[in-house]
Formats: C-alpha cells, sequence, structure tokens
C-alpha cells in the first residue's frame, strides 16, 4: 500500500521539523492536521526542505505559539486536488509526455489516497460491532471500486504511452483516459465519504474489554485495543498514556475508557464516568452525606467558599490555617483563630444593647484608676456608674472638699516643674536658684508653688521669661532663715504663666 501520511505526537513545545516521506504532485496537496483540526500553511505552519525534482518528501515546521499540545495527533497527509485534470487536451494541440504523466500521477494519487482511506476504513468497521457491519461492506465496495479504478488508470497509461506516435490516435486515447481518471476520483471521493460513514459507526461501536483496575490494562495491546477501566485508582500515574484530563486523579468510583494507538504506541484516553452516579454523587434533593464534604481551599473572605445561591458573598469562609470567619456581604463579621479565641471585628450588640470590649475602655468607659473620686465600692476592672462621679466636660457643684496633694520638687541649680504631676508644688531652697520653664503646660491650670528658706536663708530666686507678674516685675522673696512665700499662678498659654507673689507667709 502506498504512504500518503506520516504521523507524529506533540509534545506542547516541539515546533519540528517533522518530516513526511510520500510523494506528491503539488505543494498545495500537503496537508496538516492536529488533533483533527486542519491547520493553514503560512499561518500555523511552513513547508520546507521539499524536493521538487523527484516530488518526494519534506519536512513541516510550525511557527511560534503553534506547537502541538502534548499528546496531539499530528498527521501530515496527501490529498491530490481532484476539481481539474492536471493538464487538458486539444484536438491537433500537441502532445506532451509529462502533461500526460502528470494526468495519470494525479488519478493514481487521488486512487491511492482513496485506497488508504477506504483500507483504514475498513480495518476499523472489521473491529467494530454489528452496528458497524453495514459501513464495512461499503467500505469493503468502495475499496473494491477504487482498485478497479487503478487498473482502469494502468491500462490508460499503457494506451497513451502508444499514442505519442500517432498524435491524432493519441489525443482520442488521451481524452478517453482522462474521462476514466474523472471517473475513478468520482468513485474515489464516494468512498472516502463511505469511509469517514464507516469510521465515525465504529468509533460509536467500539467493543470494550473490561478489566477490573490498572494493574490489569494489557501489556502488549494491539492497535484498536478498546479497555474499560472499573477502579481507576492510579490511571494518573498509568504510562503510555496521552489526553488524560489535567488534574484527574482516578478512583475506586470512577471508570475510565482507553483505547490502543499503535501508530503512537501509546494508549489514548477516551472518557471518565461515576461506577455508581447515585452513590457518588449528591443529589439536588434528599440523601445523605456518609463521607466529609470538602470545600475549594480559598481563603477569601470577600467571596466565602461555602455562601449561598443568589447572595455569594455571605457564608463561611477560610481565612487561614485552623480559621474560620462568619462573613455577610463580603466583609468578615466574627473568627475564630487556631487557639479557638472568639474575635468580632466590628461593634457586638445584645439586643438594641452594645456589648463593650476591650477597646471600649477610656472611650465608652471609664478605665479603673485609684484616684478617681468614687465610692469606696467602686474599683474593678471599668469604673462603674456612679452619680458622684465627677465629669470632665460638664459642669460641677461639689458637695465635699477637693484636695490636691503638694507635688515636692527637687532642688536644683535650675528647679523642674512638670505640671501634670499635679497643681501645688513645694520646695525648700539650699541656695539661690532659677524657677526653670514648666513641662507639660496646658492653658487653664492654676496652683501654688510654695517657696521655702532653708535655715541659712538668704537664698534668691530668678525666674524664667515664661513666668510673668504684675507690672512686669518679679519679685523678691523673704531671704529670712525658714521663711515662706507662696507664687499663685496660672497657665494663660505654653509660654505665659501669670504669678502672683504672696510673700513672708507665717
Amino acid at each position: 500500500m502506498a504512504t500518503t501520511q506520516n504521523t507524529f505526537t506533540g509534545d506542547g513545545s516541539n515546533l519540528g521539523p517533522f518530516s513526511f516521506t510520500f510523494k506528491w504532485l503539488e505543494s498545495t496537496d500537503i496537508k496538516v492536521t492536529v488533533a483533527g483540526v486542519l491547520k493553514t500553511a503560512g499561518t500555523h505552519y511552513n513547508l520546507q526542505s521539499l524536493n521538487y525534482a523527484t516530488k518526494t518528501g519534506g519536512q513541516v515546521l510550525f511557527t511560534a505559539g503553534n506547537a502541538p499540545a502534548d499528546g496531539a495527533a499530528i498527521v501530515v497527509y496527501r490529498q491530490t486536488d481532484d476539481t481539474d485534470l492536471a493538464a487538458t487536451f486539444y484536438s491537433g494541440s500537441a502532445i506532451r509526455a509529462q502533461d500526460l504523466n502528470n494526468n495519470f500521477i494525479q488519478g493514481l494519487y487521488v486512487t491511492q489516497e482513496s485506497s488508504n482511506n477506504a483500507a483504514s476504513a475498513t480495518s476499523t468497521a472489521n473491529s467494530a460491532l454489528t452496528a458497524s457491519a453495514s459501513a464495512t461492506a461499503t467500505a469493503n465496495a468502495a475499496t473494491s471500486t477504487a482498485n478497479s479504478a487503478v487498473s482502469t488508470a494502468n491500462s490508460a497509461v499503457s494506451t497513451a504511452n502508444s499514442a505519442v506516435s500517432t498524435a491524432n490516435s493519441a489525443v482520442s486515447t488521451a481524452n478517453a483516459a482522462s474521462a476514466s481518471a474523472a471517473s475513478a476520483v468520482a468513485t474515489a471521493n464516494t468512498a472516502n465519504t463511505n469511509a469517514t460513514a464507516a469510521l465515525n459507526a465504529a468509533a460509536e461501536a467500539l467493543a470494550y474489554v473490561i478489566v477490573a483496575n490498572v494493574a490489569a490494562i494489557p501489556a502488549s495491546p494491539v492497535n484498536g485495543d478498546a479497555i474499560r477501566v472499573t477502579d481507576s485508582t492510579g490511571i494518573e500515574s498509568f504510562t503510555p498514556l496521552s489526553g488524560l484530563p489535567v488534574g484527574f486523579i482516578g478512583d475506586s468510583g470512577l471508570t475510565v475508557e482507553i483505547y490502543y494507538s499503535s501508530s503512537t504506541s501509546t494508549w489514548v484516553w477516551v472518557r471518565y464516568y461515576a461506577t455508581d452516579s447515585d452513590s457518588r454523587y449528591l443529589k439536588t434533593t434528599g440523601g445523605t452525606l456518609t463521607g466529609q464534604l470538602k470545600a475549594d481551599d480559598s481563603a477569601s473572605t470577600a467571596l466565602p467558599v461555602y455562601s449561598f445561591d443568589g447572595d455569594v458573598n455571605t457564608g463561611l469562609a477560610h481565612p487561614g490555617a485552623d480559621e474560620l470567619a462568619l462573613v455577610t456581604g463580603g466583609t468578615v463579621r466574627l473568627t475564630v483563630d487556631p487557639s479557638g479565641a472568639v474575635n468580632v471585628p466590628v461593634s457586638l450588640s445584645v439586643g438594641a444593647n452594645a456589648v463593650l470590649d476591650a477597646g471600649d475602655i477610656g472611650v465608652s468607659v471609664q478605665a479603673y484608676n485609684a484616684n478617681i473620686l468614687t465610692s469606696s465600692a467602686i474599683g474593678s476592672t471599668v469604673q462603674a456608674y456612679d452619680a458622684d462621679t465627677a465629669k470632665t466636660d460638664v459642669a460641677q457643684t461639689f458637695t465635699a472638699a477637693q484636695r490636691g496633694a503638694y507635688v515636692t520638687l527637687t532642688d536644683a541649680a535650675t528647679i523642674a516643674t512638670d505640671l501634670s504631676l499635679g497643681n501645688q508644688f513645694q520646695v525648700v531652697l539650699g541656695g539661690s536658684r532659677t524657677l526653670g520653664a514648666p513641662t507639660n503646660v496646658v492653658a487653664g491650670q492654676s496652683g501654688v508653688i510654695r517657696v521655702v528658706q532653708d535655715s541659712t536663708g538668704s537664698r534668691t530666686l530668678a525666674y524664667n521669661s515664661v513666668f510673668k507678674f504684675p507690672g512686669g516685675t518679679a519679685p523678691t522673696l523673704t531671704t529670712t532663715a525658714n521663711a515662706v512665700d507662696l507664687l499663685a499662678y496660672h497657665v494663660e498659654s505654653t509660654t505665659r504663666i501669670a504669678v502672683r507673689f504672696i510673700g513672708d507667709v507665717k
């Protein structure tokens, strides 16, 4: 049988070249399919290394970005143009042997291609079930017709060769041969159509041999062996096997169908389905789930893995390992972390009453402070409600005395005062000193600074420019030993502290 095609298998990256060996009449008769899809020369691939002298063989090189997919069947075949004869003769015209040969080569190639198609259809149909028997008979008849056409064409070649000596006779003989060749082309086309029908019928009627598991797949298959594996566990690791869906994992509950192709020396994936769909798949209504229900391992909280039809941004999310989140409207409302701690990132309420959390201490409620003036029963974690508790932002009427303890200042060349420590301050002068600019100054604070001479006396006190006195004149201390002077102050701003001097208090 003449070679009219060569087959290869893609690997997802190889562009070629793929060498073919069959003879051809015109380069346009060379066709390429990938996974059964006809490709376009100059777009998907280019032909190269064509021997125009012998018109035999050549190479196919796929263009960038058009590498055949992994496992895809690549078929490089000849499809001789049968629309018109290669050459047409007219009465009285010169007859060239090359034209005659091209006409008969055209008929021969078309017949070879038809014969090969018919033979392939016959082989497939013979292995099919009863459903393909009729198609097999049709293909066999087509093969017989094609063989007859070959014989007729050969006879025409012989007649044409003898007609070279007599031009007029050659014209008549050539026309008769052309008519025979045209008839052969038509017959071959019919054969090809019938062969295609046979192939389709055979594909539907593949006789699958049932095997229990992957280990039972035949080790020495022949072309066309079709296997149905009822327990597909491990099929993803079985070789050689082409066409396995990405990510497919075999299972005892999944049946897989494959067939063997000798042209690629590999098993070819057909399909898979549940061995018992009722026990494997959830029903839309009813049924009991006996195994573990798993969701996609997505950390998205905008689209939680468990959600509702028509409300996909509300449900249960999985933001991280060992974590759960309750989500509404794409926003996390409650989380449970790996330690079991429950966190509410937004405000929590019981009915119409808000539930307080740690962030509310010092905002919504008063944090515990032993120095806050409250009743003796208050003082655990937060300041409980007490009508006697003073507030900072409303006018107060005190019914009991309010006292501030003296803060003792450290005697130094420059005396430092931190106004955040209290309102009343005192210092015993051990030498002539300067009262420095206070820190943490806030407008509105008032109080007294009590200045005491030590047992020696005669100590003087200078003042930082922040202190302002009546008439702009700083006072002179009483210098008697152990004398007491008072500086009553009022903070106007961070740069002005008004002072009234009360001297020699006895």
